[in-house]
């Protein structure tokens, strides 16, 4: 599957939209900071699968974005 990017103060979000064997979409994401890579996961919502591609990447961004915030927020000795 396809790669998805998207830069994001200072950020870079990579989402790659995954079908499952029902052909429900999922995503994984994955957040960094220049070369090095915070985290990744699959993000597990009240709605974890997507009839298409296209929301299971705008979830996914979703995702990213609100990781960055959280980290963001953060005190700087829990970074």
């Amino acid at each position: 599957m396809q790669t998805h990017t998207l830069a994001w103060r200072g950020y870079e979000i990579a989402v790659q939209p995954e079908q499952n064997e029902f052909g429900a979409w999922r995503a994984k994401v994955s957040v960094r900071k220049a070369s090095e890579t915070l985290t990744e996961f699959r993000p597990e919502t009240v709605q974890p699968e997507w009839l298409n591609e296209a929301e299971a990447v705008r979830d996914g961004f979703e995702w990213g974005r609100r990781f960055i915030r959280q980290k963001m927020d953060a005190p700087a000795d829990t970074l």
